[in-house]
């Protein structure tokens, strides 16, 4: 295989990819990793499969771990589920020839695959995805059910109205934190974002707020390139008899990006059926706009066994009140 890094010196991949490509291949999205994180994302290329894939690269204390960030594309296709087993197999025998992690962790949400390599630990993991390029304005809110077309004709008629860009950030923040701080959830602190934008740019960064009056009731932020957008970001509150108003907002947010060339609007990850009930409102909700389930899997697997048994040890006598379950471990116990 082939290595390439836009930060790590070496060979760089900028004149392989474009904005046609996934986000994960861009310049930018590297050049956050590193900047924020301090992990590098490096880009390995399969000869064999005529495919690039990203990875990201971490440390802790002395191990090293790698975590897949898309899936292998051929120009800017994803490799069919055949061709990614076989993929796989190739990356994971290269990752142990040349030691470069002990063990590859669960990919991120947005890095849905097709196949599993031999060994390695998986669930079953999708996303739905609206297809904005095939579908005039019309038809991409009548592929909404049919409850929710009636949710953003509510809103409209009622109302509401949206303001998009980079000086709605502090209102989405705020919208953004209260949902996390709701859920007891992880919330990414301002400087993630600030990092976001100082390596993305505006140009791949879309905020949108949707307001009952004055009240801010809703908020959405995504990353996009002409390949996909990815809503990795969203939060609502406030008092309002707007009901639909956030069915109001992803529907003109996919109107603004189809307009600007997005092919694809991706809403990040939902779980097959899983285990825990209390996601699937979240897995309805997504349904309801009309995308088409891209199913999958998220996999991990340990590349040096001896090591990655030490290092689980060390966490847990060090870290004994706290869970470090991941997505597979929750759906697979």
């Amino acid at each position: 295989m082939l290595v390439y890094s836009y930060t790590g010196g070496g060979k760089s991949p900028e004149n392989i990819f474009s904005d046609e490509s996934p986000i994960q291949f861009t310049k930018g999205f590297s050049l956050f990793y590193n900047d924020y994180f301090g992990n590098e994302v490096k880009i390995l290329y399969s000869e064999k499969f005529d495919a690039y894939i990203p990875i990201r690269y971490f440390k802790l204390k002395v191990f090293h771990f790698a975590q897949i960030l898309h899936a292998p594309i051929c120009n800017n296709l994803e490799l069919k589920a055949d061709a990614q087993q076989h993929f796989f197999e190739e990356l994971v025998a290269y990752h142990q020839e040349h030691q470069l992690c002990q063990r590859f962790v669960q990919p991120h949400p947005y890095g849905i695959l097709k196949a599993v390599p031999y060994g390695a630990q998986s669930c079953p993991f999708g996303t739905y995805i609206n297809e904005l390029s095939i579908m005039t304005d019309e038809e991409l809110l009548f592929s909404f059910d049919p409850k929710y077309r009636k949710s953003v004709n509510h809103a409209e008629k009622n109302g509401a109205t949206i303001k998009f860009g980079k000086d709605q950030f502090d209102i989405f923040y705020e919208l953004y934190r209260q949902t996390t701080e709701r859920a007891r959830i992880h919330c990414d602190p301002v400087a993630y974002f600030e990092a976001l934008y100082k390596n993305l740019g505006e140009k791949y960064i879309e905020i949108g707020v949707i307001y009952d009056q004055d009240q801010a009731i809703g908020a959405i932020l995504l990353i996009a390139t002409k390949y996909a957008a990815l809503c990795t970001h969203a939060g609502s509150g406030g008092e309002s008899k707007l009901y639909g108003g956030m069915k109001m907002l992803h529907y003109q947010m996919m109107l603004r990006l189809k307009h600007r060339g997005v092919r694809l609007y991706d809403l990040v990850g939902v779980r097959i059926n899983s285990n825990n009930e209390s996601l699937e409102g979240i897995f309805r909700f997504k349904k309801g706009f009309g995308g088409k389930l891209k199913e999958g899997y998220l996999w991990k697997m340990d590349i040096a066994k001896v090591q990655t048994r030490v290092f689980d040890m060390m966490m847990r006598i060090r870290y004994r009140s706290k869970s470090f379950r991941d997505i597979i471990d929750e759906e697979t116990s």
